[in-house]
């Protein structure tokens, strides 16, 4: 009888033990996206005039950057794409992605190195919960005077803040940092 009595003990116990809740959800594991393109649309204002500038994984690199040709003097609208091309017949468009998780991204020029052109949040821009646009549009102002050189793109994914004037500004992960050669005519 003490057996079966230890044996029954032990038996309710693995039940509780084995049958216990878990409400702890899984955890989201979010993929870190494959981007292999990045395409700049830039727009004359007040024109139809659009370049198409892109930068491609293995193709551009320091000694061959891609080139946006700037007039002095005048503004554009500058839209930026992310893509996953690395299956040309099925070409995935990521910038989509950052939209949706727009709380969670930002895309930061950095144009240090650009003299007299000014970069903000443009009119259709995707706007963050806190009313922060996240520099998919954007307005570029270019000054008299202005020189060209290098302009970094960076797209961070959970920046702990929105504002700055350098990467280190931002914090979060670098989803994929790109340059492109700005000539200002």
């Amino acid at each position: 009888m003490k057996t079966i009595s230890k044996f029954l003990a032990i038996s309710v116990m693995t039940m509780f033990i084995s049958c216990s809740s878990d409400d702890d959800a899984p955890q989201v594991i979010n993929e870190e996206e494959v981007i292999t393109t990045v395409r700049l649309l830039v727009t004359e204002d007040g024109t139809t005039n659009t370049q198409t500038v892109t930068w491609k994984e293995g193709v551009n690199g320091a000694n061959n950057l891609p080139n946006v040709t700037l007039e002095e003097s005048k503004t554009y609208s500058v839209k930026v794409q992310f893509l996953n091309e690395s299956d040309p017949n099925d070409v995935e468009d990521i910038t989509e992605e950052v939209i949706e998780e727009r709380d969670e991204h930002y895309v930061f020029f950095d144009n240090s190195a650009v003299n007299g052109v000014t970069i903000a949040s443009g009119n259709e821009d995707s706007i963050d919960s806190n009313n922060i646009g996240i520099n998919i549009d954007t307005d570029w102002t270019v000054t008299a005077g202005s020189t060209g050189r290098n302009l970094r793109v960076y797209l961070i994914h959970e920046p702990t803040q929105k504002t700055g004037s350098t990467r280190a500004d931002f914090g979060g992960e670098t989803d994929v940092e790109v340059d492109f050669n700005v000539t200002i005519q």
